[in-house]
């Protein structure tokens, strides 16, 4: 009885060892998948175009100046300004005349109660799609909470309903594509 608890237990080990670095080993796999998009569009296939020249932080990665605007179908759907170049890590999301505010840094997330390992920074907003199960466009990097240091960017790609984001990393000089699908609950 002992070697078949023994045996299932060292099985069991093995097994998850094996589902992680079919992963990478990744240790974004939870953050990635409970990351929530800043703005929802009705569709994928959209556009991005830059109305105002950005600017970026002279002290983080995120923009302080300028303005994107986001297009469906020749339409503008949405409009985000990041200011006027003051130094601080809010946007604007202009969305049907509905105007609310991101926060570009995000020094604490919480997902189900367990705090975050990262410090993150939106450097475009997360877009979803309704017709989409997967966020579709944005830029988000991940800094180590305790030194600070940049550990990878994670872009989500160009506006397309696929599974596909991009990951770099401080560590590695070339990009990793990998399937969101990999880390879906």
């Amino acid at each position: 009885m002992n070697k078949i608890i023994v045996t299932l237990l060292l099985a069991s080990f093995v097994f998850v060892s094996c589902f992680k670095e079919d992963n990478g080993g990744d240790e974004f796999a939870r953050e990635l998948f409970l990351e929530s998009p800043q703005l929802i569009i009705a569709t994928s296939g959209a556009e991005k175009n830059i109305q105002q020249e950005l600017v970026r932080s002279n002290t983080f990665d995120y923009y302080t100046a300028g303005e994107l605007e986001y297009l469906q179908n020749g339409q503008a759907v949405a409009k985000v300004n990041f200011g006027n170049g003051t130094e601080n890590s809010l946007a604007e999301l202009d969305k049907d005349g509905d105007i609310t505010s991101i926060d570009l840094k995000k020094d604490e997330s919480y997902y189900d109660g367990k705090k975050s390992k990262f410090k993150k920074v939106i450097v475009e907003p997360l877009v979803k799609a309704e017709d989409c199960p997967f966020i579709i466009a944005g830029i988000i990097k991940f800094y180590d909470f305790d030194t600070d240091a940049w550990v990878a960017t994670i872009d989500y790609g160009n506006f397309e309903c696929d599974e596909w984001a991009t990951k770099t990393t401080a560590d590695s000089d070339e990009p990793y594509v990998f399937s969101l699908n990999d880390w879906q609950k």
